[in-house]
């Protein structure tokens, strides 16, 4: 049986966070909080998952390379050989936008998914970033 939760002991960021306590523990408001959140534990927990990872940084900017996304070896792989360049977030950003990110070789929907996440986590908004 589950332990009885008191809501007045909760509240973000808590010492002793458990399974029993509500989703608010943990201080997700957005899904980009959520997205966040679990791309740092995922780093954190499994520091084997992205051995090649490039020089942390706190702040991805429109110039980074794409190794900065942290995404699977089959998107970049796909995002590296399709026919425009694509190096830069700013050159994914543009692709997303124009509408030919669906139209490249080997990205389904779950690539689709990946790098839109992945660009949430890394803070950067398709729809309203300078790229400039």
């Amino acid at each position: 049986m589950a332990t009885e939760v008191n809501p007045t002991d909760h509240h973000p960021h808590h010492q002793g966070v458990t399974m029993q306590c509500p989703v608010s523990c943990l201080g997700v408001r957005t899904v980009a909080d959520l997205v966040n959140l679990l791309a740092t534990t995922t780093r954190t927990v499994l520091p084997d998952v992205y051995p090649n990872d490039p020089e942390e940084h706190d702040e991805h900017t429109p110039h980074c390379p794409l190794s900065c996304l942290n995404l699977s070896t089959r998107a970049s792989n796909a995002l590296r050989y399709n026919s425009t360049e694509t190096r830069t977030i700013s050159d994914l950003v543009r692709m997303i936008r124009s509408g030919q990110l669906p139209g490249v070789r080997n990205i389904g929907r779950r690539s689709l998914t990946e790098i839109h996440t992945a660009l949430v986590a890394a803070g950067i908004d398709v729809q309203h970033t300078n790229l400039t």
